[in-house]
């Protein structure tokens, strides 16, 4: 295993296609009794032949929350039935303070106001980065370090899980955390969820006018070094402001709505769909059953943030097992077809549901990942 996890500088769409041209397919993993997973549409099976698809924010098999091991192998499955290669898998560590998690040993925390000891966020972010190694460690998926190794196992047929934060309270302010956990596997960090910590301010009640804090902007210059994507998802006005002021790779909004079609606190401004899009970045659109109908609509979405930002800055983050439903077509069986054939049907051309459907974030992640200090240290194996 070791020696797959080596650096892959340099690769782009040519190297997918190649790669693509003599893809083989692993046997399947084993689907639990009950779970159909989507059958894949021929014409995205070809479109997916000329570009990586990705996931930009999920909680599969509720890794984060429930007594679970590692991902579940039928969870596995639905993304490579899917044709998705990247699936970024979070840990909302600000659970240590609002609990609804279950413990190793069976014990459950209840919704709540908790305050953790010092090190303990930390811990029980740890503890669920560990159930990601143990899930490629158990063959189910592979590590995205970096884009090569994610090129790689997509010519085997793999799915690539990248580990990721989302709300970086586990870092507990101290910079040296965030060394850890990146040299452990993150790769990604989105720096606010549902309160706001010592990194910035959320968009969701209760409202705060604060924006980036000084220990934020650290995070943020380190990320840039280090290679981590940063995702301004659940945060508010004045912190995405001061994130792209200061970054100098681009970010993502990794999922959502946006305002000019809903009221709902989740959703950013065109105002930020033009700025995210003018450094570069992407905003992903969530198909979250309670403020969407179904695929249809979440394209609607899409198709704004496209007019506004352009065909290159617009993606998926699905929330995966993260929501209460999902809209109709695509279901609690991740149907990601349904989302690349709704595009099809509009009229877009193969390399534009291409784009959508993940090779605008691959592309980011590409950029971002494409420093001289990630070279050195991207190849890191977790501490065991």
């Amino acid at each position: 295993m070791q020696n797959r996890r080596k650096l892959h500088r340099g690769f782009g769409l040519l190297a997918t296609l190649i790669f693509a041209g003599c893809q083989s397919t692993p046997p399947a993993l084993p689907v639990q009794p009950g779970a159909r997973p989507p059958l894949p549409d021929a014409r995205v099976v070809a479109i997916h032949e000329q570009a990586v698809f990705a996931d930009m924010h999920a909680h599969p098999s509720r890794f984060h929350r429930a007594n679970v091991e590692s991902i579940l192998a039928d969870e596995i499955e639905l993304y490579r039935r899917s044709t998705i290669d990247i699936v970024v898998a979070n840990i909302s560590s600000d659970m240590a303070y609002d609990g609804e998690y279950t413990n190793r040993d069976g014990t459950e925390v209840a919704k709540g106001q908790y305050k953790p000891a010092p090190g303990e966020t930390y811990a029980l972010a740890a503890d669920r980065l560990q159930r990601l190694w143990k899930t490629v460690e158990l063959g189910y998926a592979v590590h995205a370090d970096t884009p090569g190794t994610v090129l790689e196992a997509r010519h085997n047929g793999q799915v690539a899980v990248m580990p990721a934060l989302e709300g970086a309270d586990a870092l507990e302010g101290d910079i040296e955390n965030l060394y850890r956990m990146h040299a452990n596997g993150l790769r990604l960090i989105q720096l606010v969820h549902f309160r706001n910590n010592e990194l910035g301010h959320t968009q969701t009640w209760p409202y705060s006018p604060g924006g980036l804090a000084e220990f934020g902007r650290q995070v943020v210059v380190a990320a840039n070094r280090l290679g981590l994507v940063i995702d301004l998802a659940h945060a508010n006005e004045a912190t995405i402001s001061d994130v792209l002021e200061l970054s100098t790779r681009p970010v993502i909004f990794s999922h959502g709505g946006v305002r000019a079609l809903t009221t709902h606190d989740r959703a950013v401004t065109d105002e930020q769909i033009r700025a995210i899009a003018a450094a570069g970045g992407i905003v992903g659109i969530w198909p979250h059953g309670r403020h969407l109908k179904d695929v249809a609509e979440m394209v609607d979405y899409m198709e704004h943030v496209i007019k506004i930002g352009g065909i290159d800055h617009v993606g998926i983050g699905s929330d995966l097992r993260g929501v209460s439903r999902y809209v109709e077509g695509f279901g609690e069986q991740a149907n990601f077809h349904a989302i690349a054939a709704e595009f099809v049907a509009r009229g877009y051309s193969d390399e534009d549901v291409g784009k959508v459907m993940g090779g605008n974030f691959f592309r980011l992640w590409q950029r971002v990942a494409a420093t001289d200090h990630a070279a050195a240290v991207g190849g890191a194996l977790p501490a065991q």
